[in-house]
């Protein structure tokens, strides 16, 4: 049999990508085929393609493409087969270190923040994808293909509910319109919490969350009264804070907003290496700060569940469902300051 081929929106240089026909990988032990169904453009991504270039040195072409499912077309020596749906975890977690030993993958030493699939190695925005089949897990039929390639900002919105420790009844501020923000506060909502509010500095993003009606109220961010008017919302200040920026300005409104004894979870990673904070007030209120990334292997699977169950049905986040074609376009909007833009999803075999 001769090589087999696909096309692959393939990285080239900053803010370019290319669509290219590149040769499928072979199938080593270990791995699995799949024809890629579905890919969601993510802020990451946004980030490699500003810069042109992946988390790691590469040998030839690279694409990115780390949210996806799609159908095993080759399952070589694992227990799918073919014709199974997957969603793929693109954590590349060793399995072996404490932190893999205890359950808490996301926290891999190997991985160390940056090892991941559309990072490191290539990834599916690509008619086809091969990689460890220990990464995917099948997909119930109740679970669409656009609802799967959302898994991955939905765990990261779990994930941190249950860093949070939130209660019933609990008064929950959200920093942040992104799409992690907004799964935030539906899972709060859903979570029990009485009151769900989000902090904005723009809004553009919040199109979307004000017609699904999840949240009670926003915030302006560029209230100079901002302090005094979480405070009086929440009755002395929420419970829980969720920091989903990722900038200093986003935490000093947390710090602002939350309650003596509260917490503030940080979900947003930071473009710079360092930000400063209110250290004195997270001291003498003794505000719990919290860090959370991805989730566990086992919060992964509970993910899928959700969906599955219809807790949440995060197709109603997609802005738009584009072909492979469409994704220097999808990433051109995600930049675009006035975008209503929330989530953009890429098909690479059509559907």
């Amino acid at each position: 049999m001769g090589q087999k081929y696909m096309k692959a929106a393939v990285l080239t240089g900053p803010k370019q990508i290319q669509i290219k026909e590149v040769p499928v990988p072979a199938v080593g032990p270990g791995e699995i085929e799949i024809q890629v169904s579905a890919c969601g453009v993510c802020g990451s991504d946004v980030h490699m393609w500003k810069s042109g270039k992946g988390w790691a040195e590469f040998d030839g072409d690279f694409w990115m493409g780390h949210e996806f499912c799609g159908v095993v077309t080759n399952p070589g020596n694992s227990n799918f087969k073919k014709g199974d749906r997957v969603v793929f975890w693109a954590n590349l977690y060793c399995g072996k270190c404490d932190m893999c030993q205890a359950g808490q993958e996301q926290l891999c030493r190997e991985v160390n923040g940056t090892n991941y699939i559309g990072f490191v190695c290539n990834g599916a925005y690509a008619e086809y994808y091969v990689g460890r089949a220990s990464n995917a897990y099948l997909l119930p039929d109740t679970v669409s293909d656009t609802a799967a390639s959302l898994m991955d900002p939905l765990m990261v919105a779990y994930h941190a509910i249950r860093r949070s420790g939130m209660k019933l009844h609990d008064k929950v501020l959200v920093a942040g319109s992104g799409i992690i923000g907004q799964m935030l506060g539906e899972l709060a909502k859903k979570a029990g919490a009485s009151y769900v509010a989000m902090y904005k500095i723009s809004d553009v993003k919040t199109q979307r969350a004000r017609e699904i009606g999840i949240f009670d109220e926003y915030f302006d961010g560029n209230d100079p009264q901002r302090e005094k008017g979480l405070k009086e919302a929440s009755g002395g200040g929420f419970d829980i804070v969720f920091e989903a920026v990722g900038d200093a300005s986003a935490l000093a409104a947390c710090i602002d907003g939350v309650r003596p004894g509260g917490k503030i979870v940080m979900i947003g990673n930071s473009v710079e290496p360092e930000i400063s904070f209110a250290m004195n007030r997270a001291v003498l209120q003794e505000i719990t700060l919290l860090g959370s990334v991805s989730c566990t292997r086992k919060e992964f699977e509970e993910t899928i569940d959700l969906i599955a169950g219809g807790l949440i049905d995060p197709e109603k986040y997609v802005t738009e469902v584009l072909p492979l074609e469409g994704l220097q376009h999808a990433l051109e909007r995600q930049i675009a300051p006035e975008d209503p833009m929330v989530k953009f999803v890429v098909k690479p075999n059509g559907g």
